[in-house]
């Protein structure tokens, strides 16, 4: 078994297209409030702006790129359910680790960072 089937066997189930398509809406209406670390890594490591980054999130939904539903940490094998996930490019050669928190209203949560490991999700 290669490198990569191990990493992608225990892949969450993707993401319902209402769930996918609330979080391009968010995008595009600029409904997105950015966790600390998204904040930290925007500004100070990629040198972007929240804008790039709503847009690359925008943009891998409109391609039909993968969005994955998220297990709690805590508990293995529950799904959150307002969690969402994905690798993300945010410029050419350049992608990340992006997770969405749904929210009641059309606001959603996005944290980011470096990938952790070199299990990444497939786009």
């Amino acid at each position: 078994m290669s490198r990569y089937q191990l990493a992608h066997e225990y892949l969450p189930p993707e993401a319902d297209v209402e769930q996918a398509e609330k979080v391009k809406r968010a995008c595009d209406w600029d409904k997105v409030r950015f966790g600390q670390s998204a904040k930290q890594n925007l500004l100070h490591v990629w040198k972007i702006s929240e804008t790039q980054i709503r847009n690359a999130i925008s943009a891998h939904i409109e391609q039909r790129r993968k969005v994955f539903k998220k297990y709690a940490s805590e508990s293995p094998g529950i799904l959150l359910p307002n969690n969402l996930q994905a690798n993300v490019s945010i410029y050419d050669g350049k992608d990340v680790y992006v997770e969405m928190i749904l929210t009641e209203k059309i606001f959603i949560i996005v944290n980011a960072h470096e990938h952790m490991t070199i299990r990444r999700l497939p786009q």
